[in-house]
């Protein structure tokens, strides 16, 4: 077995594995691993991706990122995509379940060592639940990150199963939800961009109103022409809701295998009454289906705090306003892991100080 650092050179050999392998999905391609080094330059991430091989072939694969976080003004370096939870590696559908687990233990001392080369105190990952071998459909399955020596820091995020029937999936929907999509279909059109009519004006469109929506640039103008290039290259496509001839919203879902993520978003803050993200949500159901897509993940939910994770009161209305649209609410994954015993007791104590600020 040889371990190699991934460099350019391997980039088309490292997403033709990410097209094969049922762990993987588009968080795991190159195209996202350079849209987080990108997205948070004050991060000043690096990346520390690699892949195992037997000399022939790709065993697995281990999206990387080694970042500078602040913590009470001190500096820290951390294993994390963008400030937020890296992907967990993915293995080769030939592996048996025995050697999947011999390589899998193999690919985390190798994680450790390059923790300790880097100086790295904590590592986040997080498993997509679009990928093909998480089988959304079947019985809740275990965090197997934590046989890695991981400690769970799971969520839940919501889900459509677009095999369902389209009146069945509209049946399950918040009556309130329906009643506010069909008032927005009278007055609200949608057009979706994909790689056949995705036109440079549009996009700016979209990458402007995003600036409008949020009062302010967010990040750098070069991760809006990575996504830009998915749309072309057909990893994401574009919806837009039009309100007499203008954009007033806009969804930029990725799309991979048979799954789509509900990513960017953005709406006209000058017509913040009208229902725009339910309406695109289902529009964006719709042609989905039609596409045979078969999963549509909504987004995280939570509910309210936890020790490891606390919402705005904004943020739990959102997770209920996704619960509105139907599907059903499923495990995400999570796992944290810590080099620094000191790290360790810093962020454990602000987590219990914060959550105890509440009670």
């Amino acid at each position: 077995m040889e371990i190699v650092s991934l460099s350019r050179e391997y980039w088309g050999k490292w997403d033709q594995f990410c097209i094969q392998s049922d762990d993987a999905w588009f968080w795991h391609s190159t195209w996202w691993l350079e849209y987080s080094l990108k997205h948070k330059p004050e991060l000043l991430g690096k990346s520390k991706s690699f892949f195992i091989t037997d000399g022939s072939r790709i065993l697995a694969i281990c999206p990387l990122i080694v970042e500078e976080h602040k913590h009470q003004g001190v500096g820290h370096k951390e294993f994390s995509y963008s400030g937020s939870y890296g992907v967990a590696p993915a293995t080769s559908n030939e592996l048996s379940e025995k050697g999947r687990r011999a390589i899998l233990r193999l690919l985390f001392d190798h994680i450790d060592s390059l923790a300790m080369n880097n100086h790295v105190e904590r590592m986040s990952l997080q498993c997509s639940p679009l990928s093909p071998s998480y089988s959304i459909a079947s019985a809740p399955q275990s965090n197997w990150l934590m046989r890695y020596n991981l400690m769970d820091v799971s969520l839940n995020t919501q889900v459509m199963n677009l095999d369902d029937d389209l009146d069945n999936i509209r049946r399950s929907m918040r009556r309130n939800t329906r009643k506010q999509i069909d008032n927005a279909s009278q007055y609200l059109t949608v057009q979706i961009l994909n790689n056949e009519n995705i036109t440079r004006d549009i996009f700016e469109q979209y990458r402007e109103l995003h600036y409008l929506a949020a009062g302010r640039v967010t990040r750098p103008a070069n991760t809006f022409e990575m996504m830009y290039s998915w749309i072309q290259m057909g990893f994401a496509v574009l919806f837009g809701a039009i309100l007499e001839g203008e954009y007033v919203g806009f969804f930029l879902v990725t799309t991979y295998k048979s799954g789509a993520y509900n990513g960017s978003s953005c709406r006209d803050p000058n017509h913040h009454k009208i229902p725009v993200g339910h309406f695109l949500r289902w529009e964006i159901a719709r042609w989905l289906k039609s596409q045979n897509f078969k999963w549509y993940e909504i987004g995280i939910q939570q509910y309210n705090w936890l020790l490891h994770d606390f919402p705005s009161q904004k943020e739990i209305n959102i997770s209920e306003a996704k619960r509105g649209l139907g599907g059903f609410t499923i495990p995400l994954f999570q796992g944290e892991k810590y080099y620094s015993q000191d790290y360790f007791r810093q962020i454990l104590r602000n987590r219990v100080d914060h959550y105890a600020s509440n009670l």
